[in-house]
């Protein structure tokens, strides 16, 4: 009896093994195609770029254990199965953390480039107002300034006017009338006395006087 026992223990033992062998190539057949999963999807997610050394190395852990696969080393396809699937997971997270990283500072680098804009466009406005505002001021200085050219020779005119009106000669005429009533005469006689004086405003001291005497006798 107990060495039909053994007999029946033996034969289950060799009829597990295959399907122990079996399970163990399916583990590591399906550790290597969820790290291939991970791994193009952590390609398709940007991580080759924005986690370029983690994504690196989760492609060469999954390079290495499909090559120990096809050598039927089992449990060092499912270790090195494992390790890309993790390598995958850390470089997907890298990349989606480095993606809002970039996109937050190109976000803030644009908002930079328009406040500059904005600051650039506002300096050119004041500036084109100063340029306004001088070339005004320079407009009405150069009016005061043709208004103060124009009095200057209005006033030479002026003077030019006065002075020639005192170079002429002014002539002034006196007519003075007298009586003479002669002692023991019927006759009376008239004298008209004119008086020309000529005299020039530049030289007052020099006057010109002329008399001229017209006598009427009446019989």
């Amino acid at each position: 009896m107990g060495v039909i026992m053994r007999g029946v223990g033996i034969s289950a033992l060799l009829i597990a093994t295959p399907s122990l062998a079996q399970s163990r190539i399916d583990r590591a057949r399906t550790a290597v195609a969820e790290a291939t999963a991970k791994v193009e999807a952590a390609e398709k997610a940007g991580a080759t770029t924005h986690a370029a050394e983690t994504m690196a190395r989760a492609q060469e852990s999954l390079r290495v254990a499909r090559d120990q696969l096809a050598r039927d080393h089992r449990d060092s396809t499912i270790n090195e199965a494992r390790r890309a699937s993790g390598l995958a997971d850390q470089a997907l997270e890298e990349a989606e953390r480095n993606k809002t990283e970039q996109a937050s500072a190109e976000r803030d680098a644009r908002l930079n480039a328009e406040a500059q804009v904005a600051a650039e466009a506002s300096q050119r406005a004041a500036a084109q107002d100063a340029a306004a505002i001088a070339q005004s001021d320079a407009a009405a200085a150069q009016a005061r300034a043709q208004q103060a050219q124009q009095a200057a020779a209005s006033a030479a005119a002026d003077a030019a006017a006065v002075r020639a009106a005192a170079a002429q000669p002014t002539t002034t005429v006196t007519t003075v009338e007298r009586s003479t009533s002669p002692v023991r005469s019927y006759s009376s006689a008239r004298k008209k006395t004119t008086v020309r004086k000529t005299t020039r405003r530049a030289a007052p001291a020099a006057t010109t006087t002329t008399t001229t005497t017209v006598e009427t006798k009446n019989n």
